[in-house]
């Protein structure tokens, strides 16, 4: 549970489909926003082996592109004991730098991946939200020139990476707290610098 610490950060959940800029977008973030800690969700799947996969129907491949293929818990208790100041370890941090936009005393939190705001735990403490969309078509080219590690067997994507976007995209076009944004356009980082304006940043 976030103890009294949480009034001291702005936490950015970074969620969508894959290939479609969230990466990018917490990157960009990272080098904006000062002081910043990131979270990728991408750190947290189970080992391949483990037990808590489940097989893609009709392949032998593991299913990657659900959210008990992660260790989800993990990642929100990392999170949250960055906000206690237990233990900030776990993400990645950028310090306080001049040039960046901050808000009074307040640190940054970025949490980023495919399913971050479909962890209801996860999504209860962001205070803004953004979730990427692209057309099957533009998603199935840019993940066609990615290499992943175990790479895609054939018929992966069609069987499980398309079907299970557009089942957790329901469920956040449920939610009206998300910003939806185009991976296709260029201006992800200037809507989050516009809304965390309106929260009070400045650069400094």
């Amino acid at each position: 549970m976030i103890g009294d610490q949480s009034d001291n950060w702005i936490i950015i959940g970074v969620s969508g489909v894959t290939c479609g800029g969230k990466t990018t977008l917490a990157n960009q973030l990272k080098n904006t926003l000062t002081p910043v800690y990131v979270f990728h969700q991408d750190k947290y799947f189970h080992p391949d082996d483990s037990p808590r996969h489940v097989k893609c129907a009709g392949l032998e491949h593991n299913n990657y592109d659900i959210l008990s293929a992660l260790d989800m818990e993990s990642m929100y208790n990392d999170i949250v004991t960055t906000i206690d100041g237990e233990d900030r370890s776990h993400g990645s941090f950028r310090e306080r730098r001049e040039g960046r936009l901050e808000i009074d005393d307040k640190s940054f939190i970025i949490v980023e991946g495919f399913t971050v705001l479909n962890y209801a735990p996860i999504n209860e403490i962001c205070d803004l939200r953004y979730y990427f969309v692209l057309e099957y078509e533009e998603c199935l080219l840019r993940r066609s020139y990615r290499l992943y590690d175990p790479p895609d067997v054939e018929g992966y994507f069609d069987q499980c990476v398309w079907p299970e976007h557009l089942k957790y995209k329901a469920e956040i076009e449920r939610d009206a707290r998300v910003t939806i944004l185009d991976g296709t356009q260029q201006d992800s980082l200037s809507i989050v610098v516009r809304d965390l304006q309106n929260l009070g940043a400045n650069y400094i």
